[in-house]
């Protein structure tokens, strides 16, 4: 069973007359322990994409599963449940609650979960962001921040995670243990999907797909 399915995704965009195509039948399978980049030129709808995948945004028409289980056209408390479970969303900002330490946005996402016996330690080991587990967001540099985000993300062992430019905005020591714990994820079975410019993610990664208005033009 793939760690993730998505079948013919549509998504449209309408303001007064006008009516953007995001999406037009994008079909995709990722399996687990693989790691696959989504690029393409700004408005090629990899962010829709993600939105889709992770149940943040319903499409017009497809379907997306994830874990086996049907994620579109479901309730919100439940997508949201599968999406606790199943899905890590590593995104360039919004990761993390700023009234909340580091270590308790990992508690957080832990309890949405059903892990909330699980330490949070481990994932802050694993993203090398233990020694600021007591900062806020707002006492971080760039580089904790997206390790403390990272940390949250992995926190649950999630069967996919969608990750929208991880290593657009970081330094070098960041993008080091991001690509770590992305390969050990790996090694584990977990499934990875990334939108990214960065043509060494995409040499990096098992597999790229290239998204252009809206269609998966090869990959």
């Amino acid at each position: 069973m793939a760690a993730l399915e998505a079948h013919d995704l549509y998504r449209f965009y309408h303001a007064g007359e006008e009516e953007t195509l995001a999406l037009r039948g994008v079909t995709l399978e990722v399996e687990r322990g693989e790691i696959v980049v989504i690029f393409g030129p700004s408005g090629s709808g990899k962010s829709t994409l993600l939105a889709c995948l992770a149940g943040l945004d319903e499409p017009d028409g497809g379907y997306v599963n994830v874990a086996g289980k049907r994620l579109t056209r479901r309730p919100e408390h439940v997508r949201a449940a599968i999406r606790a479970r199943h899905i890590g969303i590593l995104l360039q900002s919004e990761n993390l609650l700023t009234n909340l330490n580091v270590a308790d946005n990992v508690r957080l996402q832990l309890a949405l979960a059903g892990r909330a016996k699980t330490s949070p330690h481990i994932a802050l080991q694993q993203a090398d962001i233990a020694h600021r587990s007591h900062a806020k967001p707002g006492q971080l540099s760039g580089g904790e921040l997206a390790r403390a985000a990272l940390a949250v993300a992995l926190s649950a062992d999630p069967d996919v995670l969608l990750a929208d430019e991880p290593t657009g905005e970081v330094d070098a020591q960041t993008e080091k243990i991001l690509l770590r714990a992305l390969n050990e994820r790996r090694a584990r079975g977990g499934a990875t999907i990334i939108a990214s410019h960065s043509e060494e993610l995409i040499r990096w990664a098992d597999r790229s797909i290239q998204l252009r208005d809206g269609r998966i033009e090869s990959g």
